[in-house]
């Protein structure tokens, strides 16, 4: 028996590709519209110009995922979080928390540091393509299965590439060097703790300038200085590094590491095959940073409180442990 019945249309999900996950990242943060996708023409349309059609064959058209202003605000506010730069961090948070004009407050600051702002651009971005993939795995039974909405790890260092240059040129940096030591030093010299008035002592002799040191210097994209390291060559294989400092307004960003891999990257192209870090107090933290290269130590100083060590060891003449 014949029937006129026709069997539903089954639509799938267009091809995700680069400039279709533009698209809809576009349309997600247009607040103005409403849009849907057009499963049948694999393209996103206005709601408002879709309604007849959309009563006619309601299986055609899908939601978007939504992007409200919440949303804006909560990854803002999870970007915060995630920033070890303590000046910026503060910043944004004060904007965040001023209630007027917070959008607006919070890229102004970001503007104030390219870096920072360029990395909020691929955090959210990457917050919003997560979003994306998301939805994609709910209505795409293919792409859930190819595994294409996993998120990549995340690397940074090709951000800050745009973002800072690396000379060794010292004479136009000179004062900005010292200055940033001063400020370190005079942290620690005017402590009322003796430790760090030897702390201020070491670091006065490691920032004399000999005839036998070499600069590497870091600029921001805006010409400002940003850090140094300054080494010294021991031999023809073992490079030594004596003393580095990283502007507060640079710190967090990752910007050391990516000093340190260059550096490293160019002292082995002339044929050195060792780099001696030292730490102080305040740069025992980035230690582990080092981990992955298997480092040997080499010394290692430390503050003992004796009042502790006497009333916490049972024997603290006991020397098995260096026989």
């Amino acid at each position: 028996m014949e029937t006129n019945a026709q069997k539903p249309v089954q639509y799938r999900m267009p091809h995700l590709t680069d400039e279709f996950l533009y698209q809809i990242i576009f349309c997600m943060e247009d607040q103005s519209n409403e849009y849907c996708l057009d499963l049948k023409e694999g393209s996103l349309v206005q709601v408002e110009f879709i309604d007849q059609r959309r009563k006619e064959d309601p299986e055609r058209f899908l939601d978007i995922p939504e992007w409200y202003p919440s949303d804006g605000f909560r990854t803002m506010e999870k970007f915060v979080s995630t920033l070890r730069n303590p000046v910026y961090r503060e910043r944004l948070r004060e904007a965040l928390q001023s209630g007027k004009g917070v959008f607006r407050q919070f890229k102004d600051t970001l503007h104030s540091s390219p870096p920072l702002e360029r990395l909020w651009y691929y955090y959210k971005d990457k917050e919003i393509r997560h979003r994306i993939h998301l939805w994609y795995e709910r209505h795409d039974e293919a792409f859930r299965l190819s595994g294409m909405g996993e998120v990549p790890a995340e690397h940074t260092n090709e951000l800050l590439l745009e973002d800072f240059q690396f000379v060794q040129e010292l004479e136009q940096w000179i004062e900005q060097i010292d200055e940033l030591g001063k400020r370190i030093i005079d942290k620690y010299e005017h402590s009322q703790n003796q430790r760090d008035v030897l702390m201020a002592q070491y670091l006065k002799e490691a920032w004399e300038k000999t005839r036998d040191d070499f600069y590497f210097i870091a600029i921001s994209s805006g010409e400002k200085f940003a850090g140094f390291i300054k080494y010294r060559c021991a031999d023809n294989s073992l490079v030594q590094v004596v003393c580095y400092a990283i502007e507060e307004e640079f710190q967090g960003l990752g910007l050391f590491r990516h000093m340190v891999e260059n550096l490293s990257g160019r002292l082995w192209e002339k044929g050195y095959r060792e780099l001696i870090f030292p730490f102080t107090a305040d740069t025992f933290k980035i230690e582990p940073m080092f981990d992955e290269t298997v480092p040997i130590p080499l010394f290692k100083k430390i503050s003992v409180s004796l009042e502790r060590w006497g009333s916490s060891s049972e024997d603290p003449y006991d020397t098995e442990s260096f026989v």
